[in-house]
């Protein structure tokens, strides 16, 4: 398991960067693809902006962008109607495969 999972099991969401170029890696890999580099890790913020959505029976899911530009996709939970831009906090759950949820933020 790589440690990108192991962080997603404790329910952490790692950002993989890459320290000599400064690029964003997404997905995340241990080595740059562009210098070739050892990537390194910082923790997110979980926090983000509805991208897309679209709502399956009484259920909201949609593309988020969080920080760097990395865009994840996930249910998002709202007590009314999401907006395009409107911001969300992430968590996420790693059974076999991570899960991502996004609840609306109050602006």
């Amino acid at each position: 398991m790589t440690f990108f999972e192991n962080q997603l099991k404790k329910g952490i969401f790692q950002i993989c960067y890459c320290n000599n170029c400064n690029n964003t890696i997404w997905p995340p890999k241990e080595i740059c693809h562009t210098c070739y580099k050892k990537t390194d890790w910082k923790k997110s913020k979980n926090l983000g902006k509805i991208i897309e959505f679209s709502k399956k029976e009484s259920k909201y899911f949609g593309l988020i962008e969080i920080e760097e530009g990395i865009r994840v996709l996930g249910d998002i939970s709202s007590t009314s109607m999401p907006k395009i831009d409107q911001l969300v906090r992430m968590s996420v759950i790693f059974d076999s495969k991570p899960h991502y949820s996004f609840i609306v933020e109050n602006n």
